[in-house]
């Protein structure tokens, strides 16, 4: 019955992961967020419930009543202060929002209460019943369960047979939808976050008589909460409430039978990691929402400041400051490293990892275990560190692999935690309470250890944060970063120009887990031996919140947080001021919410202004990340034919069918594109234009049909091995790379892909050089003057231009387009007209044009494929099609026989929705959609009306 006993008490510790995991999934529900700051919002209840039951001597009902109000209005003052001014900000930055309040909510904990357990009193019974023969309960955790099961009914039926809940699930995907109805989000959101946060401060109420109060302690519980809101997919209260009592009685089971440490609060994080990389995917759909970061920085290397800086601080080190801010200033210097480390993988690789301090430990750890047990030197052991850090990130990069956005960082928050549990805090493999012993550290006989020489550790922590620095500026001017960048903005059209985003996400976390690993070794070898269990989850949590506060993107950002981050001058400027130093945290948070919410990019793009003036008042060179001759003018290629070219390649497709689930998006499409003629795709919204070029381009996989690019069967093929085999297209939405320049958008198309790069570029990134095709693409689309501009500072006519340019650039020998001409003005639909039969005469391509502009189309196009409802409705010439009275009922929208390919007397007039029903699905946590909805968005997400003329 030993079993028994502990599956009854797994059920209740789950019980109480239930009332957290259901608050999780309601807030989801109604506004789309993932708070984090749930397991803060529980801590608030509890100590709120201390105050009135303990210091104010309350009756216990009265106390809870008022406890749970608190949460009330905690979550309405969230909603009202930080998130609705947030509300067209991207799901990333409001989910760090979250984990801001989480940080200032727990900072003002440890003010107010410091980081002891504090004892309450329970209102509840605590006698045990027995349940079944030989097995008993407390009668509050049957309480805490009895109530999870009628709150998760509740919750049930309200959003199932309500108003309210079929408003507020609506609104978690489209609140402009929702908002067109009549209904107001701002009151819909409210009535969620203050349900959500009453419901998590009635479980701090609850669970804080049982498990003390402890600020640390309690604002963990989100961890197990967020896995059962994660096995829900943050949409079925039931499945949240059975995982979480599943994932209670796992713990329970393993703590009696398992004697490893750290297994306990492992397994189930190891469970949803499986999950979300089984059920992901490697590109994201058509239907994903782009979450936009903060800008970065061009990576430009400015020599006199960079000189001046680094020789006055080693100055300072040497000569002037005394030893207690030589040792702060350390701290801020191993910090900025670990900042620059999140630069990387969220600044330019967009991948929000919740684990950078832990990977920090792994380091220290390593390092430590070098120097100990195999006698290793400092250098071979940092080196061996960062090496061993690097795999230790490839791991947790596993997820991102099929999984991003609110997803990713809740896996590398999960991996964090298996790391943490796992490794640092065992204290068969760390030493325990003792540590690894190291010695003092020296590099050929020079000694430098923090305690004897931390004058010389400083120096030592500078010359390394200079190195980082300038590697991680090279990185951004180089191709790599480019690359990283291209992911970053959009992994689609990254993968369309033959970038290989898996390496790039693959790399991104490896470097910075091998500067996270620098950090560590620099922390952690202040002292004689080595604590990796320091290095704790929360930490990293606050090394995010910082770094955004800093300027995520931006390397002057990095610097700035780290003098924000604990033990480093920031402390130290406070320190012996009435204790304020113990407030850094407070501000931290209160900083980070403050830059959320204002929409900025962070401190020192907010101040960058007087860094610029400074500049020009001092006359600073720059090393220049492109050449100024480029700057100025593109060179002008005489024309295509003056440069070796790809041999033409001809793409045939026969039988091609796509199927979403039960939905056929495609059906028995049969085309053949020859070099040298354009191929018209036409048909009205729906018809299933969009899904044949993301189906030839390698983005959905074909139910049925063979794809050939010349004889080659080219089906099975990825994306990006599609896109260097020549085969490019153009996006109906453009998804330029909005973060880099139009220059840089066209190297991204010219890259090799070399793998040397992605070592080199640390060192020596070079400058642009644009191939012969992508110069030849800025004389053809006329954009010499527009290279140095980001794409958001164009007109909308020019972008496209860009967009088209930049397939193009890409040399590709048989080339799809998305609907080119929407929203251009006849004239430059004419002028496109034009330069898309240069491209098929005078660059021999097979092209691929999608458009809703028949007089575009007839006036082009060699030969024209008419679809409906996914199906070849006719083909043939343009005369031929444009006299078909099929095509002419189904399409064109009245009868005529006038047109003629020169787009005379053409039909006019809106295209008309096939009316097709398709099956509607439920959101994801991701943004993605299911098969269901991407079969219904198959083909209308991208044909859209915008500037259409048919």
């Amino acid at each position: 019955m030993e079993v028994v006993q502990f599956i009854l008490l797994g059920l209740g510790i789950g019980a109480i992961y239930s009332l957290l995991g259901q608050g999780l999934v309601l807030i989801y529900r109604g506004s789309g967020i993932v708070n984090f700051a749930q397991g803060s919002l529980v801590m608030v209840g509890g100590y709120a419930y201390y105050e009135f039951r303990v210091a104010a001597g309350w009756p216990a009902l009265p106390a809870v009543v008022c406890a749970t109000a608190v949460g009330v209005l905690l979550g309405v003052a969230v909603q009202h202060l930080i998130l609705r001014p947030m509300r067209t900000s991207s799901p990333i930055e409001r989910v760090i929002a979250t984990l801001g309040v989480l940080l200032t909510l727990q900072a003002a904990a440890v003010l107010r209460y410091g980081v002891g357990p504090i004892s309450v009193p329970s209102f509840l019974p605590t006698d045990a019943v027995e349940v079944l023969p030989g097995t008993t309960l407390g009668v509050d955790r049957l309480i805490i369960l009895l109530i999870g099961v009628l709150l998760t009914a509740a919750l049930y039926a309200v959003f199932r047979w309500t108003s309210f809940g079929r408003v507020a699930s609506a609104m978690a995907e489209n609140q402009r939808a929702v908002a067109s109805l009549g209904h107001s989000p701002d009151r819909i959101a409210t009535a969620n976050w203050a349900l959500a946060a009453g419901i998590a401060a009635l479980a701090g109420a609850l669970i804080g008589p049982i498990t003390y109060l402890q600020p640390t302690q309690l604002t963990l519980l989100i961890v197990p909460a967020l896995a059962a809101a994660l096995l829900a997919r943050f949409v079925s209260f039931p499945i949240a409430f059975a995982g979480a009592l599943a994932i209670g009685v796992v713990q329970s089971l393993i703590t009696r039978y398992v004697t490893v440490t750290g297994w306990g609060d492992s397994v189930p994080f190891i469970v949803i990691i499986a999950y979300l990389v089984l059920r992901g995917s490697s590109l994201p759909l058509r239907s994903h929402v782009l979450e936009r970061l903060p800008s970065v920085g061009d990576g430009r290397i400015r020599v006199v400041p960079t000189v001046v800086i680094v020789g006055v601080f080693a100055f300072l080190i040497a000569f002037v400051v005394s030893p207690v801010w030589a040792q702060a200033l350390t701290v801020t210097m191993a910090f900025a490293i670990l900042t620059l480390s999140v630069t990387v993988v969220t600044g330019y690789a967009g991948q929000l990892s919740l684990a950078q301090y832990v990977l920090a430990g792994a380091g220290a750890f390593a390092a430590a275990t070098f120097v100990h047990r195999a006698g290793w030197g400092f250098l071979p052991a940092l080196i061996g560190a960062m090496l061993a850090a690097a795999l230790v990130g490839v791991l947790v990069a596993l997820p991102a692999l099929r999984t991003r956005g609110i997803n990713l960082a809740i896996a590398t928050l999960g991996m964090g935690i298996v790391l943490f549990s796992l490794v640092l805090s065992d204290f068969a493999l760390t030493g325990g309470d003792v540590g690894i012993p190291i010695g003092e550290p020296s590099i050929l006989g020079w000694d430098f250890g923090a305690i004897r020489h931390p004058y010389n550790y400083g120096l030592v922590a500078l010359a390394a944060l200079t190195l980082s620095a300038l590697a991680v500026a090279n990185l951004r001017r180089g191709r790599v970063g480019r690359r990283l960048l291209a992911v970053r903005s959009n992994e689609r059209a990254a993968a369309a120009l033959g970038v290989n985003v898996l390496v790039g996400k693959l790399y991104a976390f490896a470097l910075a887990s091998a500067l996270a690993a620098v950090a560590g070794v620099l922390l952690a070898f202040q002292g004689v031996a080595v604590l990796p269990a320091q290095f704790d989850v929360l930490t990293s949590i606050t090394v995010i919140g910082m770094a955004v506060v800093g300027g995520i993107g931006t390397i002057g950002g990095a610097l700035l947080a780290s003098t924000l981050l604990p033990g480093g001058v920031g402390t130290q400027i406070l320190h012996g001021v009435d204790n304020l130093e113990s407030y850094l945290p407070l501000v931290s948070g209160l900083f980070l919410l403050y830059v959320l919410r204002s929409g900025r990019n962070g401190l020192y793009e907010m101040n960058a202004h007087l860094v610029r003036r400074l500049g020009r008042l001092l006359r600073v060179p720059a090393l220049p990340s492109r050449p100024p001759s480029a700057r100025a003018a593109a060179p002008e290629p005489a024309g295509a034919a003056e440069h070796e070219r790809r041999p033409s390649r001809r793409l045939h497709v026969a039988d091609l069918r796509v199927q979403f689930g039960g939905v056929v998006a495609v059906d028995g499409v049969t085309l053949d594109l020859v070099p040298g003629e354009v191929h018209g795709l036409i048909g009205p919204n729906g018809a299933g234009k969009t899904t044949v070029i993301d189906a030839l381009t390698g983005f959905v996989r074909p139910t049925r049909g063979t794809i050939k690019l010349d004889d080659q069967p080219i089906g099975q093929w990825s994306a990006r091995r599609r896109a260097r085999a020549g085969v490019a297209r153009s996006f109906q939405s453009l998804e330029l790379f909005a973060d880099l320049s139009v220059r840089e958008n066209l190297a991204v198309a010219c890259d090799d892909d070399g793998a040397r790069r992605y070592v080199s570029d640390l060192v020596a990134p070079g400058r642009i050089q644009l191939t012969a095709p992508a110069l030849a693409a800025i004389r053809e689309f006329r954009l010499t003057d527009d290279l140095d501009r980001k794409p958001g500072a164009l007109a909308f006519g020019k972008r496209r231009l860009v967009a088209i340019a930049r397939a193009v650039a890409a040399d590709p020998r048989v080339l799809l387009l998305d609907e080119p001409a929407a929203g251009l003005s006849d004239e430059e639909a004419r002028e496109l007209g034009a330069l898309i039969r240069t491209l098929a005469r005078d660059w021999d391509m097979s092209i691929l044009l999608v458009e809703h502009n028949v007089d575009l189309v007839l006036s082009t196009c060699d030969r024209v494929t008419v679809l409906e409802a996914g199906a070849v409705l006719a083909r043939g010439t343009p005369q031929e099609v444009a006299r078909d009275p099929r095509v002419v009922a189904a399409y064109l929208g009245r009868e005529t026989d006038e047109a003629t390919p020169t787009g005379e007397a053409t039909p006019t007039g809106e295209a008309t929705p096939t009316g097709e029903a398709t099956p509607t699905g439920e959101a994801t946590p991701t943004g993605e959609a299911n098969p269901a909805d991407e079969a219904r968005e198959a083909d209308e997400s991208d044909d859209s009306a915008e500037g259409a003329r048919v």
